[in-house]
């Protein structure tokens, strides 16, 4: 099945997205498409793992991947055929990328480390305690107002 991908560049990465295109070039059979934030890899879902593996080894903890809803060069949301402007979701991608860093920075620091998962155990809210809850907030909510 074919997939596309966005493979996104954390702004403190030492990579372009135009090294990233001439490792893609260099492997061949995906397609792919540059962009300022990294690129779109469109192929055979096999095949795009493969590619990805070999462009994670690049950087490791600063090259991000997602799973992309349209095809590369899709007339839905081509920005030449919308008449230009930002293509929609580019201003979420772009608050996305920001946070990349911190993700970064978080997974280098436990590189090595097991880090332990805290639960907290599951408890039923009792039907007196729900209304408990609602009440209180019915009485902020009309304090606010």
């Amino acid at each position: 099945m074919i997939k596309t991908f966005v493979v996104m560049l954390s702004t403190d990465s030492n990579l372009t997205p135009s090294m990233l295109a001439e490792k893609v070039a260099t492997m061949g059979g995906v397609e792919y498409k540059e962009t300022c934030y990294g690129l779109l890899l469109e192929g055979e879902e096999d095949r795009l793992e493969e590619v990805s593996k070999e462009l994670r080894k690049l950087d490791p903890y600063k090259i991000f991947f997602k799973i992309r809803g349209y095809r590369i060069g899709d007339e839905r949301i081509c920005r030449a055929k919308r008449g230009g402007g930002p293509r929609a979701g580019y201003h979420m991608l772009s608050v996305e990328r920001e946070a990349l860093k911190n993700v970064s920075k978080a997974l280098e620091e436990t590189e090595g480390r097991e880090v332990p998962i805290k639960e907290t155990p599951k408890t039923k809210l009792s039907p007196e305690e729900l209304r408990k809850v609602i009440q209180s907030e019915e009485g902020e909510s009309s304090g606010n107002a």
